[in-house]
């Protein structure tokens, strides 16, 4: 089955994002469309629709920045490779653990950040429902 191609607009509008924040993405390198017209024009692919969603959420709902949003991508483009079994050097392995790692430890840090605002919100919610129903009675 031939691979559909989108155009910018098209991506636009699947994504809810603007043509100017999908091209400052791709100037940001977070990804490269998959082709591209005879007279330039970008076309991105399924995969690449999936990948610009995936930035949209890591940047909108849970705030990461540009460069942790890099950094977590190439990571995923490094374990491709290692399970792919495109790179079997030891050294390479074993950057992608301590990077895999690290991403770990500062999601769990986030996690808790978010766990205590969460409870600090439920307590918040608690006392002004009492206080409503104090006021109703």
């Amino acid at each position: 089955m031939d691979q559909k191609y989108y155009q910018i607009d098209e991506v636009s509008k699947i994504t809810g994002l603007t043509k100017r924040t999908i091209r400052y993405y791709e100037d940001m390198e977070l990804f490269i469309p998959s082709s591209r017209t005879d007279s330039g024009y970008r076309l991105y692919s399924d995969e690449d629709i999936s990948t610009i969603n995936e930035i949209k959420d890591l940047r909108a709902k849970l705030g990461l920045t540009i460069i942790e949003v890099k950094q977590i991508l190439g990571l995923r483009k490094n374990l491709n490779k290692i399970w792919n079994n495109e790179v079997t050097d030891p050294l390479y392995i074993n950057e992608a653990l301590n990077k895999l790692s690290s991403l770990i430890e500062t999601i769990d840090e986030r996690e808790k950040v978010l766990r205590r605002v969460k409870d600090n919100c439920s307590k918040s919610l608690e006392k002004l429902n009492a206080l409503l129903d104090r006021k109703e009675e």
